[in-house]
């Protein structure tokens, strides 16, 4: 939820691999794919083999960074999983999404695609590529010696191996076992009946009001209402727990079990698979299943003007 992942490697890497192999083409922004809707390819006489390439255009890098950019900025302003298939070799190529990282509150991760490759292996890869696939040696041999200088991303980024990918994706349910009491605001309750916010319960707000006064505090989460709220304000479409050994989801509306899979138990608590879905569908009204994953609680079917106390 609210995740961008910046493929990182050399040509020859895996990364096109890597996307198909985990279904992403739909939510992926492809450099050399932007590159080919802007230009045909082109041709480049390889001296050393007396050999003619045709390749993927490189004239047009400065038009394809800015659409990019621009494919990306519009993905994220509407809460959506980007994918960006790209070298990302210098810590400059990510700090590039810093300011819409913190604009659009998203989490970065980078997946790196080049800790199991040597430059050998690289240019053999690249060898064996289809033709306009095919890159200059030198290129290969540069990215490489870019990676190996600066193997790090920044401190504010993940960075993560191929195999990580699914849990990057999965959102963990919280464990509020440690709690005494476990509090739901609904968007109608009056000022006057507004809990005591006490350091031992945890409180979960979809009221304005109840917000603006207790929102920024560690055991209080803002839920989102509707789809206005959940892209423009970052509100949580929904939040998933566990509490007194039970699995729970609260949300405004029911969330469906195609929306909310449980992929992985570790230690009691659950992880699912949500990541690949846009934020503003967990707002959409649709019939819920009839038997749910988890125990749920939806502001469509509380009291609007009463507290609601989980357990």
């Amino acid at each position: 939820m609210r995740k961008i992942f910046l493929l990182r490697g050399a040509p020859g890497s895996g990364k096109s691999s890597f996307i198909a192999r985990h279904h992403l083409q739909p939510y992926a922004i492809s450099r050399d794919q932007i590159r080919l809707l802007l230009a045909d390819l082109t041709v480049y006489y390889e001296e050393t083999t007396d050999h003619l390439h045709q390749v993927i255009p490189r004239h047009v890098t400065a038009e394809t960074g800015q659409l990019v950019d621009k494919l990306v900025n519009r993905k994220m302003s509407c809460g959506e999983t980007v994918i960006v298939d790209g070298t990302h070799i210098s810590p400059g190529a990510v700090e590039h999404f810093k300011p819409l990282v913190d604009q659009y509150h998203y989490e970065l991760f980078v997946v790196d695609l080049m800790q199991r490759h040597s430059l050998a292996s690289l240019l053999k890869q690249n060898e064996t590529r289809m033709h306009y696939d095919w890159v200059k040696p030198e290129v290969v041999t540069a990215i490489y010696q870019a990676y190996q200088a600066h193997p790090q991303v920044p401190d504010w980024a993940h960075r993560i191996s191929p195999n990580q990918m699914d849990r990057a994706l999965s959102q963990r349910e919280a464990i509020l076992d440690h709690y005494a009491h476990v509090v739901a605001v609904p968007d109608q309750v009056p000022v006057t009946d507004f809990p005591h916010v006490h350091i031992a319960n945890f409180y979960f707000s979809f009221n304005t009001e109840f917000s603006k006064k207790y929102g920024s505090y560690r055991n209080v989460i803002n839920l989102a209402k509707s789809q206005t709220e959940v892209i423009n304000e970052f509100k949580l479409p929904y939040f998933v727990f566990k509490f007194h050994h039970k699995h729970f989801l609260i949300s405004a509306y029911p969330i469906r079990n195609e929306l909310l899979t449980p992929i992985k138990k570790v230690k009691g608590s659950w992880s699912y698979a949500t990541g690949l879905y846009n934020v503003a569908d967990f707002l959409r009204e649709f019939p819920e299943s009839k038997q749910q994953h988890v125990h749920q609680f939806n502001l469509s079917k509380l009291d609007a003007k009463r507290l609601l106390h989980i357990w």
